[in-house]
């Protein structure tokens, strides 16, 4: 009987740590599969029935064609200050829905095309009400650093000299170069393998990943719903990996997720939520990430 459970047991763990079936590489070309939210940004969307129901959407960014930007989530103006409903917190950021980060940036001229959710953030716990935002690992806006390096938190980083890649800085190390940042939880996929598998006993959830092509030329951001039964279960880290380099990454980040995970196109003048949040509302989140048209 013990050999039978342990057996049992064996089964289900290579089960749940199988992940998704998504074969070779996703073709970008596919007129019926991709829509063009602007030249240079496309999206398609996945419907899974193995193993489990999932629905996820994801953007691919021509970043080779030098017509992109990008916007984080500035300093709140109180950068510094305790926070007045949590006083343990000190401010970094305010928090704001994507898309309320996407229509501000539209009213101040800016042509942002995708709006994205980025760094974890803290108080995350009942009453869930806080207004502000911090310990959220690297933040850097426009060149001003708005959230300290914190260690074991990979960051989404554009240098000052236009290059970019997702790197692990430590406490202490020289930023100076950096013109933007964003950090997520950990890297899901590394030189083109993906990172060691999930305890299989980790729980779905929605999730947010980003990554990079081989070359850099291409970002890609996929959003994988979840938490709602009938239409989206969720998925694990390692799958978020599995969707990125499917989609066609080298290199891939887990960012916040769970009810944060928000993924916004603006076509034609229009803002569209690719993803579905469980409970309907869009979260206000510490720190998102934009994509803009020059």
């Amino acid at each position: 009987m013990h050999r039978f459970l342990t057996v049992l047991l064996l089964f289900a763990v290579l089960s749940l740590g199988a992940g998704v079936e998504l074969k070779g590489n996703f073709n970008w070309d596919k007129r019926d599969k991709v829509k063009t939210v602007c030249p240079g940004v496309v999206y398609t969307e996945f419907k899974l029935t193995s193993p489990r129901l999932i629905r996820a959407a994801a953007v691919r960014v021509d970043l080779g064609s030098g017509r992109f930007g990008f916007k984080m989530t500035p300093r709140d103006r109180d950068w510094g200050k305790p926070m007045p409903d949590y006083p343990k917190g000190i401010i970094r950021t305010r928090r704001v829905t994507c898309r309320k980060f996407m229509e501000d940036a539209v009213k101040n001229g800016e042509n942002m095309v995708v709006s994205v959710n980025g760094s974890p953030w803290g108080p995350f716990h009942a009453p869930w009400t806080f207004k502000y935002a911090g310990n959220q690992g690297l933040i850097v806006s426009d060149g001003q650093l708005v959230a300290e390096i914190r260690k074991g938190r990979p960051s989404f980083v554009v240098y000052k000299d236009g290059t970019m890649e997702f790197k692990l800085f430590a406490p202490g190390d020289d930023i100076s170069s950096v013109q933007h940042a964003i950090s997520g939880f950990g890297f899901v996929l590394r030189d083109g393998k993906l990172t060691p598998k999930d305890n299989p006993r980790a729980k779905l959830a929605p999730r947010t990943g980003y990554g990079l092509s081989k070359d850099k030329r291409y970002m890609y951001i996929v959003a994988i719903d979840g938490r709602q039964p009938g239409y989206s279960m969720g998925a694990s880290t390692y799958e978020v990996g599995q969707f990125l380099l499917h989609l066609g990454a080298y290199s891939g980040l887990n960012m916040d997720g769970g009810g944060s995970t928000t993924l916004i196109v603006r076509e034609k003048h229009k803002l569209r939520k690719l993803n579905s949040h469980a409970l309907g509302a869009e979260r206000a989140v510490g720190g998102a990430m934009g994509i803009i048209l020059k």
